[in-house]
């Protein structure tokens, strides 16, 4: 459920009358939505995906960058019908590691953009958290349905070799994406809602798929979500609208922050990275 935004504080109350305005577009977005169950046929979906998600094996190849307080690592995990998926790993050590058993941040990228950098994902380390980046190459944003459907099991399987690896905190594993990566974090979230403590996502997009039975509609999905959600959005964004993010927020089946940019579309918010370093280290 959506229960702290700063979508009040945009709105001048005497332009909400005044048709085109941001007050009036951003004031029905206050009020909930309509409750509604999530799809019939849900639990044999999510059941069949998790089984294509299942890792057989976990091998990972470390890098060396000199850095005492993080190791990194290439990953391949093999999925039980024997295709690959590939991952970055960091683990926090050193000065950086104050627990025995740390938390552990699953990160998806957007499409028309490649993994994050290893630099980019030391920053989490920083937290003494590890990190898993799904590393599947650039999805394409022209066709970024499709994208979401082939990339769901490899999310999941990312979020099932986490229980392969020594030294992480099962009950502080988190989701965190952008763009298509939101949605995939969302997914994982929704489909293993018992293994995920937080998720935090800025401009998810699809969240609506309606083709295929296949097709997961994060919106009729989302009361299955019961972590802590922190959702970013756009006000610019016409890839991803804020008036998707607001109807996902309102449905949710835990408590979610949203958070809105009026100068911002679908692109990287800086501020927003931030609020998410705060939000997954207060857990």
């Amino acid at each position: 459920m959506l229960s702290v935004s700063n979508l009040e504080k945009l709105i001048a109350p005497g332009a909400v009358d005044m048709p085109g305005t941001l007050s009036a577009r951003l004031t029905p977005l206050l009020a909930p939505v309509a409750d509604a169950a999530v799809p019939e046929g849900t639990r044999e979906q999510t059941d069949c995906l998790l089984a294509s998600a299942a890792c057989s094996s976990v091998e990972r190849t470390e890098v060396d960058f000199g850095n005492p307080n993080a190791a990194y690592y290439q990953v391949e995990l093999t999925l039980a019908d024997g295709s690959k998926v590939f991952a970055r790993l960091i683990e926090p050590r050193g000065i950086c590691r104050p627990w025995e058993k740390t938390p552990l941040v699953l990160m998806f990228h957007d499409a028309a953009r490649p993994v994050r950098g290893w630099h980019h994902m030391t920053r989490f380390a920083a937290l003494g958290c590890a990190v898993l980046a799904l590393d599947e190459g650039v999805p394409s944003i022209e066709n970024v349905e499709a994208a979401f459907n082939s990339l769901v099991v490899p999310a999941l399987a990312l979020a099932h070799a986490a229980s392969s690896l020594d030294g992480i905190d099962r009950t502080r594993v988190y989701t965190w994406g952008e763009g298509l990566g939101g949605a995939l974090a969302l997914a994982v979230a929704a489909i293993m809602p018992s293994q995920i403590a937080r998720c935090a996502v800025c401009n998810p997009m699809p969240l609506d798929l309606t083709r295929g039975s296949s097709s997961i509609n994060l919106i009729a999905w989302a009361p299955r979500i019961s972590c802590a959600t922190l959702i970013g959005t756009g006000l610019r964004d016409e890839i991803a609208p804020t008036e998707a993010c607001a109807q996902l927020a309102h449905r949710l089946g835990g408590n979610a922050e949203l958070i809105a940019y009026p100068e911002h579309a679908h692109e990287r918010i800086n501020e927003f990275e931030n609020k998410v370093l705060s939000f997954l280290a207060s857990e």
